[in-house]
């Protein structure tokens, strides 16, 4: 059903009336220039879900989603590195959005179930769906109808101007510093677990010590987010720390908040003694300081080749021969430490040559908003990945995660062989990355 422009539109996004309908239990935002649903921490591309992968609006502007706007970007390898805009066949292409209810927001002693490190702490903390109807500070996240104060690099947030950083922990902790007046609000809230959520809570909930610690704080934030950082002492805390989360993980069918409120639970009292106690939790951090010592062994092998081409964003790292199983080489980063990686180039996306396989990646850093350089806006490789697979005589399923993801790859679902050598499809992203547009883009 075709409506007109201004008939059918939520949050300024305009859709067809089916498209709204399905996307109700949502929370749409304009998130990177894009259309985003958002559910419980879940970033729904709704060109996407409408046109299928490698859509975009015929005139440009991200909020208009009437079919009618809707077109298909295609890329041929070998062509003349051209893309085209061909129409969208509805009749082959149905709406897939999850079947999703309304989420029912807590209501029961939820200040009673709020998280704190001790009696004496002004703030605590609830998940961001629980918090929904409660006076709250977001950290690290979107808001809500009632956040009175947000604090995050999240693209589209409300940080106030003062306190925008590459990091919300940097927010949160530089907030505390200088504020002098609180909004009227004692929950802080966010909608996810990662190390940079979990310093900006700490940040109010331990708010002393947390200044104490502020320069380790803020490293174990980017080595979370960012997968950057050289700290001995913040390597072995972030490891730490997210081992401990990992046990803290029960079964499938948990909801997100009361997952939330299990991990926070447990590692918000904990983040003093990890700072101040480190080989205390040698167990903890132990694996992936071996992997990231490997990592780093095979890094510095002189076979091994970095190529950088800053004129479109691109590193390309060759990796030494080396004993791998096709299961290590089918994990992300072909099993190695992201930060070996992160560490060693500034460029936007990663392909990584392991032999015959390639793994193309997109950073974090183009995903946030950033105040000390502007990443380059990310295109949108699922473009490039139906160019592959139109052509692809192999038995490869080239999977890409999606522009909209905080950290989208690009490689070959597991199983597969593809008849493309790394070579190859190298040449062609090259090539492939000198043309295509800008899908996602912060300020």
């Amino acid at each position: 059903m075709n409506t007109p422009a201004d008939a059918n539109a939520v949050h300024g996004v305009v859709a067809d009336e089916d498209v709204l309908l399905a996307s109700r239990a949502l929370d749409i935002r304009m998130l990177g220039g894009r259309a985003i649903g958002l559910f419980e921490n879940h970033f729904i591309d709704l060109a996407t879900a409408i046109a299928g992968p490698a859509s975009a609006p015929r005139n440009g502007k991200g909020h208009d989603l009437r079919r009618e706007n809707l077109c298909r970007l295609v890329y041929t390898l070998g062509g003349h590195g051209e893309i085209a805009q061909i129409p969208v066949d509805y009749g082959r292409v149905k709406l897939k959005l999850p079947d999703l209810q309304p989420a029912a927001h807590c209501t029961d002693d939820l200040l009673g179930q709020a998280i704190r490190i001790d009696g004496a702490s002004r703030f605590a903390y609830l998940p961001l769906n629980m918090a929904h109807d409660i006076a709250n500070i977001s950290l690290d996240s979107t808001h809500t109808p009632q956040t009175l104060l947000t604090l995050s690099h999240w693209p589209a947030n409300r940080t106030p101007q003062a306190y925008k950083a590459n990091l919300s922990t940097q927010s949160a902790l530089r907030y505390m510093a200088q504020a002098r007046d609180f909004p009227d609000a004692r929950i802080v809230t966010s909608d996810h677990f990662d190390l940079d959520g979990l310093a900006s809570i700490y940040a109010f909930l331990a708010p002393e010590h947390a200044q104490r610690h502020a320069p380790l704080l803020i490293e174990v934030a980017r080595l979370g987010d960012y997968a950057r950082g050289t700290s001995r002492h913040a390597l072995q805390v972030a490891f730490s720390l997210n081992h401990l989360a990992e046990r803290t993980h029960t079964y499938a069918g948990v909801n997100e908040s009361r997952q939330l409120l299990s991990t926070f639970g447990t590692l918000l009292p904990l983040v003093k003694d990890v700072i101040e106690n480190t080989e205390r939790y040698a167990q903890a951090y132990q694996g992936q300081w071996q992997l990231l010592e490997r990592t780093e062994a095979l890094m510095n092998d002189p076979q091994g080749v970095l190529e950088e081409y800053p004129d479109i964003d691109l590193a390309v790292f060759t990796l030494p021969p080396r004993p791998a199983s096709r299961a290590d080489r089918e994990t992300p980063y072909h099993g190695l430490s992201a930060i070996s990686f992160h560490n060693r180039t500034r460029c936007g996306v990663l392909a990584i040559i392991d032999g015959p396989f390639i793994e193309i990646r997109q950073r974090y850093e183009s995903w946030v908003e950033r105040v000390s350089c502007k990443m380059r806006g990310r295109c949108d490789l699922a473009i490039f990945q139906r160019a592959l697979q139109a052509q692809e005589q192999g038995t490869a399923q080239w999977r890409y995660d999606g522009v909209q993801w905080i950290m989208p790859a690009l490689k070959v679902k597991p199983g597969g062989n593809s008849d493309f050598s790394a070579q190859r499809v190298l040449d062609e992203l090259k090539q492939f990355l000198h043309v295509a547009p800008i899908a996602w883009h912060t300020p």
